[in-house]
């Protein structure tokens, strides 16, 4: 995945996984992730932590 290398982005999740987000919200899909099997496993696995996803533009 190459969410791996964005530092900050793995941060977000860390935070969203140590209860410290319980939404993410942001501009775009393509500001979130950068392919399509990145951005449904990670609102996916969010999802699954009642945390929510919301894309303004898509």
């Amino acid at each position: 995945m190459k969410a791996k290398k964005r530092d900050e982005f793995q941060r977000m999740i860390n935070d969203c996984h140590d209860g410290k987000i319980n939404m993410v919200i942001t501009k775009s899909i393509s500001r979130f992730a950068r392919n399509t099997v990145d951005c449904l496993n990670y609102t996916r696995a969010l999802k699954n932590k009642n945390i929510g996803v919301y894309f303004e533009k898509d």
